[in-house]
């Protein structure tokens, strides 16, 4: 295991692709890290559980019209009909985690795709507890392909994401991040998508914290991250609330009823809420095939 980084950088991972009306042809590669963290983790679409009305926490407290998921809190948006997404951003600050659990992990990002759709373009922040301390590390992601490593990050880093085509040429897109403000360039070799993936992406734009999941796709421990905050919550460059927009948001909810995480009710700014933490109590997983995936 190789030691943090002592400096801090901003990468800018760029993905070239083809791009036409909601349509992106990538092909995909890696991008290597001094840094690896013990597990691989994945970070997978929406898993929508078909549960009964959560039992933790005060629904008063909570947003309106809240759906309840598996694996994600926080926020998705929906383009109207005639629309589809090319951009999403965010930022937020990679929290302390803490658990019982050696294994415990939590992740925090934002993407394209995974609601509506089985394709998601995803980056974000990964944490976990390693000899029992917190560490993180920043990845991207094109599912169904694994996870992949920009690099570590300190605790309490400032993360500052954007997905977007490049402003050069529509066959080029970028996944950027800074982390305070400082900054590196990595350039990632280009990835190719088929035309049902290029569509999906564009249907759907996601903030979530999300509890992760094994390469065997079995949950981890959920680690408690507290509540993070997310800001300049961004989508086509509009706010998340912006009229254009169908805003859902989602409750981290065990199979037996109880909020794990929640997210807050929308800020007046449309752009900014928070999710935190009520239980890391086992998410039971359900003996029948209760698990609707939402594609």
């Amino acid at each position: 295991m190789k030691t943090m980084f002592s400096k801090i950088h901003v990468v800018s991972l760029a993905l070239f692709v083809g791009l036409e009306i909601c349509s992106l042809h990538v092909t995909n590669n890696h991008i290597t890290s001094d840094y690896v963290f013990f597990q691989n983790f994945s970070h997978k679409h929406l898993h929508v559980l078909q549960i009964q009305q959560p039992q933790s926490t005060s629904k008063s407290s909570l947003p309106a019209n809240m759906q309840d998921s598996e694996n994600w809190a926080g926020y998705i948006d929906s383009p109207s009909p005639t629309s589809c997404y090319t951009s999403v951003s965010g930022s937020w600050i990679v929290p302390n985690i803490s658990s019982v659990h050696p294994n415990a992990a939590a992740a925090q990002w934002i993407g394209l795709g995974g609601s509506s759709s089985a394709d998601l373009l995803q980056m974000g922040t990964s944490e976990e507890i390693e000899n029992g301390r917190s560490v993180a590390e920043v990845f991207w992601e094109q599912l169904p392909a694994p996870a992949q490593t920009a690099m570590a990050v300190p605790i309490g880093s400032t993360i500052n994401a954007t997905i977007s085509p490049s402003a050069n040429s529509s066959l080029t897109w970028n996944l950027t991040f800074t982390v305070n403000g400082q900054s590196q360039t990595q350039t990632i070799p280009p990835v190719t998508l088929n035309s049902s993936y290029a569509m999906g992406i564009g249907t759907s734009a996601e903030w979530i914290s999300e509890e992760p999941s094994t390469d065997n796709n079995r949950l981890v421990p959920l680690a408690n991250m507290g509540t993070v905050s997310y800001q300049s919550a961004l989508v086509n460059g509009q706010a998340l609330n912006s009229a254009r927009n169908q805003v859902q948001p989602i409750a981290l909810v065990s199979s037996n009823g109880n909020i794990l995480i929640a997210p807050s009710v929308l800020g007046t700014d449309g752009k900014s809420f928070s999710t935190s933490v009520i239980s890391t109590k086992s998410n039971t997983r359900p003996t029948k095939r209760e698990v609707a995936f939402k594609f």
